[in-house]
């Protein structure tokens, strides 16, 4: 049965497509995150991130990094995780996009 309460519908379809993700554990943080790469900065592009991101990512890495892994081994190793976790979500909105309007 359908609701009468428009709000109601959308938070039941916002709970239908919420992924749900464990949460992740201090030690497997360390892991994915915290981890030197060999990725060379000046290799890459430059991005624009707001300042408070810039803070945090830093302090980040500054203390729990322990001094191994800079901001771009950091920004590499969540964005690698990024899209190991939701990479087949991307590729389905892709083709979504893709197909004609008429």
């Amino acid at each position: 049965m359908r609701s009468l309460n428009p709000f109601f519908n959308i938070m039941i379809m916002k709970n239908l497509f919420k992924k749900t993700k464990l949460p992740v554990k201090s030690g497997q943080y360390k892991d994915n995150f915290l981890q030197p790469t060999e990725f060379i900065a000046r290799n890459g592009k430059s991005v624009y991130i707001s300042e408070d991101f810039h803070r945090k990512i830093s302090r980040i890495v500054f203390i729990l990094g322990d001094g191994k892994i800079t901001i771009s081994d950091y920004m590499y190793n969540v964005l690698k995780q990024h899209f190991q976790d939701f990479g087949e979500d991307i590729k389905k909105l892709h083709v979504e996009k893709q197909k004609p309007i008429l």
